[in-house]
């Protein structure tokens, strides 16, 4: 056998046991990596975001290719006020993964914050386009507030229709939804989805109150009374029952 020949097979034979262990090693440090995200979001979710954000930037140090962390980056800077830092990290999380949904809506409702309302459209609607999005009713309902914030109470209405096709006792769209039909002077569909949002939550007051507001709008004095007092009888505590007590007051 020849030199050239034994000196190939050594090659052979030692390539994959190098391949081995450096998958080894990559391995253990993607695991210290998700130990270090773990750890960084029960920081984070116990009230210690600065804390939580040491241990999330060294997951990212041990493994930058991570969507995940870097998302969870982007939101604890947004949570912070940084938002700049917030939307580099929005954005490295999306180029690392181009249908990522959630960040998608969490950096539209960065955009929002900062009333950038073009830019804030865009990502809701990439995020709702995704087919494989599993909460696309937070996407549309994101969509129907830039509209409203926009004074488009027609679209916002449409997005929040649909938003509800897809979560039919998603309550937060009912009190949006009935904002905007407020304000558009449909006033009957207005009492309608306060009315629904108070039939399934297990905390209607609010709900209430503002359907007995809407009521006095109207100068249907008895059927807003009706409401108020239903909201102090049943939860005489609250800052619902509170400020109905007070409109009750000046009816009177």
């Amino acid at each position: 056998m020849s030199l050239r020949t034994t000196t190939i097979i050594v090659i052979v034979v030692l390539f994959p046991m190098w391949s081995v262990g450096c998958a080894g090693n990559m391995s253990a440090t993607k695991e210290r990596a998700l130990a270090m995200e773990d750890m960084g979001s029960s920081l984070v979710l116990q009230g210690n975001p600065r804390e939580g954000l040491v241990h999330l930037l060294k997951a990212a140090e041990l493994d930058p290719s991570s969507p995940s962390i870097h998302h969870k980056l982007a939101l604890v800077y947004q949570n912070l006020g940084e938002y700049d830092l917030s939307l580099q990290h929005y954005q490295k999380a999306i180029s690392l993964r181009p249908n990522f949904s959630e960040a998608f809506n969490n950096m539209g409702i960065l955009y929002s914050e900062l009333k950038k309302w073009d830019r804030a459209l865009e990502c809701f609607q990439k995020a709702a386009s995704n087919v494989l999005y599993e909460t696309p009713h937070f996407a549309y309902h994101n969509i129907g507030l830039v509209h409203f914030n926009r004074g488009d109470y027609a679209k916002a209405i449409e997005s929040y229709q649909k938003a509800l096709k897809f979560s039919p006792t998603y309550v937060d769209v009912y009190f949006d939804l009935a904002s905007a039909y407020e304000a558009s002077g449909r006033l009957v569909e207005a009492i309608e989805s306060y009315q629904k949002a108070a039939s399934i939550t297990p905390e209607p007051w609010q709900a209430h109150l503002r359907l007995g507001k809407l009521y006095l709008e109207m100068n249907r004095t008895q059927e807003a009374i009706d409401e108020f007092e239903f909201i102090i009888e049943t939860n005489p505590r609250s800052p619902a029952a509170k400020e109905a007590s007070k409109l009750l007051n000046d009816l009177k």
